[in-house]
């Protein structure tokens, strides 16, 4: 029971057999090809104000032509006109009634929020996200520092796309922009075209940063000025800028001399070393375009350094090894970036032979990556003939998968798939598992004719009922869903096996009013508590917060209590403050879903 509630939580917190006549095996993404469908979900975006994003230099003569770089925009072309003008849930806008962004005490912003690196709360670091991403810059007036740490943080957070929003809506010609920030707002830009692979623009910009002698980080500016005039053929003046360079550097940038001296081969089959310690965030995005510019790997360090960003360079480089490369398609997937169109358009590109097809469990054996097996399995259930074979490696398919903690990534890719099932005597006792992929994939419908035909033979099995509950859970937003369930019983209570845990969730039960659950099924032992508490002064301003009704200054508080802890990780005086906070935020819009992820830490769901 516990096992399958693990599986559906993730899934339920960023919501999202065939007669033998009927069988065909499925064709997928025919007219278009995987660098299309990968880039397809961003280009789908409508980009506002992209006249204001033009850079205007004074001599069009040092405009570079788009001729005079190597580059490959035809993936931009066979945009679905359905998607178009469409946004990723995790970018709606958050509107709070009292409060905004520049309400926001100067010191909570300076001394607390700056230090604020790692939020464990999926929801919280989500909604965070999207309060930073939706403030308000149409007024010119306001280009302070806060500002400034609004894109910062974006930034720090691997949400480059979002802070080259925000810095497209500035004019960055105004005389209320510092120095300092204005060079961080060209780096977020300079960077921004480098990690969408914009490699036209990135020279023009480049030009024009020169001109304006504007100092970016880690000589970021004079290696993009020696890449372009490579890119440019212009070998001999990059070849003396880059001498002038290494004499200027206290510790010489190996990895952008050994790609800088790799451009310059004439014969590019010498062996290329790859690069090592990757750890600048200033000059990751350079490296993949270098890297992409010239057909050689990324490899994993890439997607583990700045994962939201450097996954889609890595999934449509063809020299990096496919089991990398779907690894950056799981973790896009995961965040958003791709569709699960783009996935099993990747799965299906791996290369298998027929013989290992003959035997898939000596195949399945002799693969190493989990990422190879899953789109290994995913071939073989595309080419089963008979419905019960299908099925048969579908199961197998999901059992890999939840193992592999990819459970729900195996739902979504098969679904097509699974459309073709048809519940029969015959195949019931597997109704459960057809249910569950169904549920995550949002088909309801589907999913309670499985859970009814399985539920003839099996009506005591308890997944029946949480099953129903997922349903009921997906389909209503209402957080009584939940306190029925734990109301009626649903769960057993040696689940929750710590007392530390026992404590998280008799607050939780008091927090949702659930009043037949009494703490006098709990024991203790334990007569002090490590976790460790706030400070005093804290803890206080969030009290005083919420008498007055300071919503976002009340969230923005409780973030910073909460750094580096888990729900249950909190001391419970903590956590009954942190949930009285939530409540008020907002009108209590993330209530559902913080309660959910608690109970997901419990183990209950």
């Amino acid at each position: 029971m516990i096992y399958f509630k693990l599986i559906f939580v993730s899934f339920i917190l960023f919501t999202f057999s065939t007669k033998a006549s009927d069988v065909q095996i499925i064709e997928l993404h025919k007219n278009k090809s995987l660098d299309q469908l990968v880039l397809e979900k961003e280009n789908n975006e409508n980009e506002e104000g992209n006249e204001k994003n033009t850079i205007n230099t004074k001599d069009d003569n040092n405009i570079v032509e788009e001729s005079d770089i190597v580059e490959d925009d035809s993936n931009l072309d066979n945009i679905d006109d359905q998607n178009i003008n469409t946004e990723s849930a995790d970018e709606q806008i958050v509107y709070i009634e009292n409060e905004t962004f520049f309400d926001l005490d100067n010191s909570l912003i300076s001394i607390h929020l700056e230090t604020l690196k790692n939020i464990k709360s999926n929801i919280l670091h989500r909604e965070f996200i999207n309060i930073l991403a939706s403030i308000n810059l149409e007024d010119e007036n306001i280009y302070s520092e806060k500002v400034y740490f609004a894109i910062k943080k974006l930034y720090e957070m691997g949400e480059i796309k979002k802070a080259y929003k925000l810095v497209t809506k500035i004019n960055l010609e105004s005389a209320n922009i510092n120095k300092k920030n204005l060079a961080f707002f060209y780096l977020i830009k300079l960077n921004y075209l480098y990690s969408s692979y914009k490699l036209s623009e990135v020279c023009n910009l480049r030009l024009f940063l020169l001109e304006q002698s504007i100092n970016l980080p880690k000589n970021l500016l004079q290696k993009s000025d020696i890449f372009c005039l490579t890119l440019e053929n212009k070998f001999s003046e990059a070849k003396l800028l880059n001498s002038l360079l290494v004499e200027s550097e206290a510790i010489t940038d190996q990895n952008f001399q050994k790609l800088f001296n790799f451009m310059l081969l004439s014969e590019k089959n010498t062996s290329f070393i790859p690069l090592a310690n990757i750890q600048s965030k200033e000059l990751v995005f350079l490296y993949s375009a270098m890297l992409r510019i010239n057909e050689l790997p990324l490899d994993k360090d890439f997607i583990e350094l700045d994962p939201i960003n450097l996954s889609i360079p890595v999934i449509l480089s063809e020299s990096t090894s496919m089991a990398i490369r779907i690894k950056a398609a799981h973790r896009a997937y995961d965040d958003g970036l791709i569709s699960i169109n783009s996935l099993s358009a990747l799965y299906q590109s791996v290369d298998f032979s027929s013989n290992q097809f003959d035997d898939p469990e000596k195949t399945i054996s002799s693969i190493n990556d989990n990422e190879l097996i899953m789109a290994y399995y995913y071939q073989l259930a595309n080419i089963q003939i008979f419905p019960d074979e299908r099925i048969d490696v579908i199961l197998k398919f999901f059992d890999f998968a939840k193992k592999s903690g990819l459970e729900n990534i195996a739902y979504a890719v098969t679904e097509k798939i699974i459309e073709t099932f048809t519940p029969t005597a015959e195949n019931s006792q597997m109704g459960i598992e057809i249910a569950y992929a169904n549920i995550a994939n949002n088909n309801f419908d589907n999913a309670l004719k499985w859970l009814n035909l399985y539920e003839l033979n099996n009506s005591k099995d308890l997944k029946i009922d949480y099953a129903k509950f997922l349903i009921d859970l997906n389909q209503d937003d209402n957080l009584n869903t939940v306190i029925n369930f734990l109301s009626d019983g649903n769960f057993n209570f040696d689940q929750i096996s710590t007392q530390s845990a026992q404590e998280s969730f008799q607050v939780l039960i008091d927090f949702l009013k659930i009043q037949n659950i009494s703490n006098k099924n709990f024991k203790y032992s334990n007569i002090l508590d490590d976790r460790v508490m706030p400070s005093y002064f804290l803890m206080n301003d969030i009290k005083r917060n919420i008498l007055e009704d300071n919503d976002l200054t009340v969230f923005i508080l409780s973030l910073i209590s909460m750094q580096n802890k888990n729900w249950t990780e909190l001391h419970p005086e903590h956590l009954i403050l942190t949930l009285q906070a939530m409540n008020l935020y907002n009108n209590g819009s993330l209530k559902k879903q913080i309660t959910i992820e608690i109970l997901n830490e419990l183990k209950i769901f």
